[in-house]
């Protein structure tokens, strides 16, 4: 009993961080070193020329033209006297209709005279007639209410007798011997689950992880000096390298053959 305590205290046991382990940043607001003298207060923000240079608008262009202010607008005495040219009067052309266009005909077609003395073939009159369906199956003196129509199957079907066999294969399937019953939607607990307490082990890895030493160093961010000054090897440069591209040498034609 002491050895399986044991291994499940093992089992229980945290998985160790490994070395060079950075806790990820609590906030990004966690290194802010902005003081205000009211907290409530929105947080003033200084831009660089640079930035304010980047604000502005986009200028006009030098031979750009405002829209008139109104539809209206007065017409100089040389344009009222002005006459088209010959190039705009032959512009000013509708465009020809085509060969082959014809206008819309008029809503109520008019019928010819041939047409409404035309007499239809046999063959005609013989597809117009329309098609004969079944009747259906009503009996006389009942209606369209099936219950009271007689049944029409045999006497002797209604006399047979079921087999052994088909007695057999009718019976429903028994269920298995483990078969239990779905739970009910209300489930009931026990009472002394209702007053059982929990171990001291069971209390222990319940227990939230410590958080020692985000709270010794909360400067996670920091890069070290060692990382600063190092310098990828050889084999690193050589897979940061981009894969060459696959380069076709183009087929030279003799001119001569």
């Amino acid at each position: 009993m002491a050895t399986k305590s044991a291994r499940i205290s093992d089992l229980a046991r945290a998985k160790p961080l490994p070395a060079g382990f950075i806790e990820d940043k609590r906030s990004v607001y966690a290194e802010s070193k902005i003081v205000k003298s009211n907290p409530n207060a929105p947080t003033k923000f200084l831009l660089s020329d640079r930035q304010g240079q980047l604000c502005e608008p986009k200028p006009y262009h030098n031979n750009f033209a405002q829209d008139r202010p109104s539809p209206i607008w007065a017409v100089s005495a040389g344009a009222k006297s002005a006459s088209a040219s010959a190039g705009i009067l032959k512009l000013s052309k509708p465009k020809n209709l085509h060969p082959d266009w014809t206008a819309r005909g008029p809503v109520q077609s008019v019928v010819t005279s041939g047409a409404l003395k035309a007499v239809a073939t046999e063959r005609l009159s013989q597809l117009a007639v329309p098609k004969k369906c079944a009747s259906l199956p009503v009996k006389e003196g009942t209606g369209w209410d099936y219950s009271e129509w007689s049944s029409e199957i045999s006497p002797a079907a209604l006399k047979g007798v079921a087999s052994a066999r088909v007695e057999s294969l009718a019976e429903a399937k028994s269920t298995h011997a483990a078969y239990l019953p779905p739970c009910p939607v209300q489930s009931v607990v026990h009472p002394k689950t209702m007053s059982a307490k929990a171990s001291s082990h069971i209390c222990q890895l319940a227990r939230p992880k410590d958080r020692k030493e985000l709270e010794e160093n909360p400067n996670v961010w920091k890069v070290s000096s060692g990382a600063k000054a190092a310098q990828a090897s050889q084999r690193v440069c050589d897979l940061s390298q981009p894969i060459p591209r696959k380069v076709r040498m183009k087929k030279v034609v003799n001119a001569a053959a």
